[in-house]
């Protein structure tokens, strides 16, 4: 039998709406490089989801972004965050925002899995923002 939380997951998958994740999920095993990610990860790939957690900025400035790095919030923004700890979140075309100092809730398609450049894993979460709050 399933248990609620797990059945209300089931159903938001099945209707369209966000499905409520958390970093307890996405950063809740040790990740080493090439390993098979856990069926509870995979099974939100291309998901559209809602996450909370502190925005980052990938390049050093203070402009409005395009894109930008959510970092688990457990973190509380000290020290290096796990390769399963970080959202790289990019918003829609032509959409800028400032960095929030606050903890944020981002929406929107989350695709799962290691992404590569020149055979280095730079990233597993990756994420298509329609909204930041």
């Amino acid at each position: 039998m399933f248990r609620l939380p797990v059945a209300l997951g089931l159903c938001a998958l099945l209707s369209g709406d966000p499905v409520a994740i958390g970093f307890a999920t996405l950063a809740g095993f040790d990740y080493t490089e090439g390993m098979t990610l856990p069926k509870e990860v995979t099974d939100l790939d291309e998901k559209v989801v809602t996450v909370r957690g502190f925005m980052v900025r990938e390049e050093p400035g203070s402009s409005p972004v395009n894109s930008f790095m959510l970092i688990n919030e457990a973190c509380g923004c000290n020290g290096t965050p796990k390769m399963n700890e970080i959202v790289f979140c990019t918003l829609p075309d032509g959409v800028t925002m400032d960095i929030k100092t606050s903890v944020v809730t981002v929406t929107g398609k989350l695709y799962v899995g290691e992404e590569k450049e020149d055979e280095v894993v730079v990233s597993l979460y990756a994420m298509d923002a329609d909204t930041v709050k």
